[in-house]
Parts: structure tokens; C-alpha cells; sequence
């Protein structure tokens, strides 16, 4: 999951950074320094989001990459 990516599937859901960061498990700040690339997405946090959002088919992911996002 990219940085892109990432902020594609909050604006998707149409919730703000400290929203999303509730809904997942995380703190605001994470959700924010993700998304400006100051902070790797880690493999926990990737997961941790992914199955919040029924993802772990890659499905999404895999959409992102054939729009080149």
C-alpha cells in the first residue's frame, strides 16, 4: 500500500484523517505522516487497515495498480 493509496481509500470513505485513524486502530498523527510520506507504511499498520476494510483479498490494492495510483 502506498502513500497514494492509502489517502485514495480515506477520501473513498469520505472521513477525515483523525476518523479514519479511529476506525483502524490508530493514532491521528500516523494517518498523517503516512499519507505525507513521512513515515513508512508498515507491514502491521497495512494489515491492520486492509482487514478493517474487508481488503486482504488485495482487491483493492491490485485496482490501484492497474489505475496506476
Amino acid at each position: 500500500m502506498t502513500r497514494k493509496q492509502l489517502k485514495l481509500l480515506r477520501l473513498y470513505t469520505g472521513l477525515t484523517q483523525a476518523e479514519f485513524a479511529r476506525g483502524v486502530g490508530m493514532a491521528p498523527g500516523t494517518i498523517a505522516k503516512m499519507e505525507a510520506d513521512l513515515m513508512p507504511i508498515s507491514t502491521a499498520n497495512r494489515a491492520k487497515i486492509l482487514r478493517h476494510y474487508d481488503l486482504l483479498d488485495e482487491g483493492f490494492l491490485a485496482f490501484c495498480e492497474r489505475m496506476k495510483v
